[in-house]
């Protein structure tokens, strides 16, 4: 079975999220209509926004979409499906931070546990992470 790429796939067609995308001040909140390799299509009040992947800063879904991971290896990545259920603090390219515990991971994105929330984050839009009690080398 191919790794997934992405969490953010057609199974969020029809769901109410949120977008916190780059150059926008508020976040846009509204429906998933349509899901592509590169842009996400949402319905927002009487716009339709087409969102492109590598502009997404964090998307907040429900905590229990986060249910499950791949267990495909990620052969070229330090951040893998090893650290499942470590805390996380991802700094983002707009400097901004989220924290909270690795829940779900795919080949371009990573999913955040933070309290009763769940947050999907484009690797892209992450510039470093910090790995709360773990050590690479021993």
């Amino acid at each position: 079975m191919p790794l997934r790429e992405n969490i953010i796939d057609a199974r969020f067609n029809g769901r109410e999220v949120e977008f916190r995308v780059l150059g926008m001040p508020e976040p846009i909140r509204g429906v998933v209509d349509e899901v592509s390799r590169y842009e996400i299509g949402v319905l927002s009040g009487d716009e339709a926004f087409v969102l492109f992947r590598h502009a997404i800063l964090t998307v907040a879904v429900e905590s229990s979409d986060l249910h499950g991971f791949s267990a495909e290896p990620l052969d070229d990545t330090v951040l893998d499906a090893d650290l499942i259920g470590t805390e996380l603090e991802l700094h983002l390219i707009d400097g901004s931070a989220v924290t909270g515990v690795l829940a779900k991971i795919s080949k371009y994105e990573l999913g955040i546990k933070s309290g009763d929330k769940g947050f999907i984050i484009p690797k892209s839009s992450i510039t470093y992470a910090v790995v709360k009690g773990r050590k690479f080398t021993e």
